[in-house]
C-alpha cells in the first residue's frame, strides 16, 4: 500500500506538470467520512490444518473442519477501496478425520480478529453503478488469532476474495472465501485418541487395538480456509456523488466571473451616480424656497426627498429646507398631504424594496409631524420597487403631494 501510495504521488505530479485532464465518467467525489459505511453478520466454515499434514491432504480437507460465526463492520473510502474490521469464533470441533477429535475442544475453539484491506474490482475496473446487483471484492488481511485449546495468541495472515448481491437498497448477501496461514505453534502439541489403529502407526485403514498418537505442529505454519455466508446492512448514505467534469467547472468558473465582473461595474455606476447626485444637491445646499401663502399651494404638485442606497435617513440638507417650506406652507392652509415611498427596482428584491419605501415614506411623514403637520392629515403609501425616473437612483425617493 506504501509503494501505491507512492506510485499515486509520482503519477499525480507528472500530471501536474503536463496537463490536467477531465475526469471519466465513472470518476465519484469523496464523501463525508460517515458515509458508506456497513456491517455483517453471518456463519462460516472453517477448513483447518492443525496437525501439520499437507494443506491440501485429502486426509485434512474436506474432514479438517470446524464451523463458527462472524462480525465484521467496514467502510468504503471511495468506490473500489475499503476497509473492513472483522471478528470469528470457530466451535473448535476441528477434525483430521472421522476418528480424531481434539479431547479439549469444549474450551472454545478459536477465534480470529481481521483487518482487511479490500479493493472492488467491479467499480475499479467497470466504473461505480449504484444499480449494479453483483459486485466482486478482492482483499487482503493481516490479524490475530487465539487458540482457546492451547491458551495460545499468534499472528495471522490472509488472502480473500467476497462477492455480494444487492437483495434491497441497503441489503445484500455475501460469500466470502478466505486463505489463511498462522505459525506453527498455534496448535498444542498433545496426544490425540485414536480408533481402530496400532498406536503410532501412520493413518492407512488397517485395524489395530485403540490408543495414542502425538499431534505434529506444521513445518511452516498452520493452514485455514474459511467460507463464509451471511447478510450485509448498508449504513446511512452508500452511494456516491458524480464528480463535476473539468469543463463543467471551467464553465462555471468563467460564467462566475463574470457574473461577479458584471456586479463590481454596476457598483461602479451606482458610486458615480451618487457622486453625481450629492454634486448637484451640494449646490443646493444654502437655497431656501420661499415661503407661499395659502393661496399659492398648487395641489398636486410633488415635492420629492432622495434617499441613498439601501437608506431610509434623510441625508440632503436641500430636501429638509424644502419639507420646512411645504409645512409651513400646509400648517397654515391646514391642508393634507399624500406621502409616497419607493425603491428602484434594479437593486434589491421586490420584499425588501416594499419594507424600503415603507420605511422612506415614514421618515418622511414623521418628519412633516416633527415640522408641526398634525398626523391626522398625512396619508402614507408605499409603492416598493418602480423605474419611473432615468437614471434609475432617482427612484430612491419619497414625492410629498398636497391634496
Amino acid at each position: 500500500m506504501i509503494a501505491l501510495a507512492f506510485a499515486a504521488v509520482g503519477t499525480a505530479a507528472n500530471a501536474q506538470t503536463a496537463s490536467i485532464e477531465a475526469p471519466s465518467k465513472y470518476t465519484v467525489a469523496t464523501n463525508s467520512f460517515w458515509d458508506n459505511w456497513y456491517l455483517q453478520v453471518g456463519v462460516d466454515m472453517g477448513l483447518a490444518n492443525p496437525y501439520g499434514a499437507k494443506s491440501w491432504g485429502f486426509d485434512v480437507f474436506p474432514n479438517g473442519k470446524s464451523f463458527g460465526v462472524d462480525l465484521a463492520v467496514g467502510k468504503w473510502f471511495t468506490p473500489g477501496i475499503g476497509t473492513r474490521l472483522k471478528v470469528q469464533w470457530e466451535n473448535g470441533a476441528i477434525r483430521q478425520n472421522h476418528n480424531i477429535w481434539t479431547p479439549r475442544s469444549k474450551k472454545g475453539g478459536y477465534a480470529t480478529v481481521n483487518f482487511d484491506t479490500q479493493f472492488n474490482l467491479s467499480n475499479l475496473f467497470c466504473g461505480f453503478n449504484e444499480n449494479r446487483v453483483w459486485n466482486t471484492i478482492f482483499y487482503t488481511r493481516g490479524g490475530l488469532l487465539r487458540n482457546f485449546d492451547s491458551d495460545y495468541y499468534g499472528p495471522m495472515l490472509g488472502l480473500g476474495w467476497e462477492n455480494t448481491w444487492k437483495v434491497a437498497r441497503k441489503v445484500k448477501v455475501y460469500l466470502d472465501a478466505s486463505y489463511n496461514i498462522g505459525p506453527s505453534e498455534i496448535m498444542e502439541e498433545t496426544a490425540y485418541y485414536v480408533y481402530g489403529r496400532t498406536p503410532g502407526k501412520t493413518i492407512d485403514g488397517t485395524k489395530g487395538k485403540p490408543g495414542y498418537i502425538s499431534s505434529r505442529r506444521g513445518r511452516f505454519g498452520n493452514a485455514f480456509i474459511n467460507i463464509d455466508l451471511g447478510v450485509q446492512f448498508d449504513l446511512g448514505k452508500n452511494t456516491w456523488d458524480k464528480a463535476v467534469s473539468l469543463e463543467d467547472y471551467n464553465a462555471l468558473a468563467a460564467s462566475s466571473e463574470e457574473a461577479l465582473a458584471r456586479l463590481r461595474a454596476d457598483l461602479d455606476r451606482e458610486k458615480q451616480v451618487n457622486a453625481d447626485l450629492r454634486a448637484q444637491l451640494a449646490k443646493w445646499a444654502n437655497h431656501k424656497c420661499p415661503e407661499v401663502g395659502t393661496d399659492k399651494i398648487i395641489q398636486g404638485v410633488a415635492t420629492s426627498v432622495f434617499f441613498d442606497l439601501n437608506s431610509t435617513k434623510i441625508n440632503s440638507k436641500k430636501d429638509l429646507i424644502n419639507l420646512e417650506s411645504l409645512a409651513n406652507a400646509v400648517k397654515k392652509a391646514g391642508a393634507k398631504v399624500l406621502v409616497t415611498g419607493s425603491a428602484d427596482s434594479k437593486t434589491g428584491s421586490a420584499p425588501w424594496n416594499q419594507k424600503l419605501s415603507e420605511g422612506r415614506a415614514n421618515t418622511v411623514a414623521d418628519k412633516l409631524v416633527e415640522l408641526g403637520v398634525p398626523r391626522a392629515n398625512i396619508e402614507v403609501k408605499a409603492v416598493g420597487g418602480i423605474n419611473e425616473v432615468s437614471p434609475y437612483p432617482l427612484n430612491r425617493r419619497a414625492l410629498v403631494f398636497v391634496k
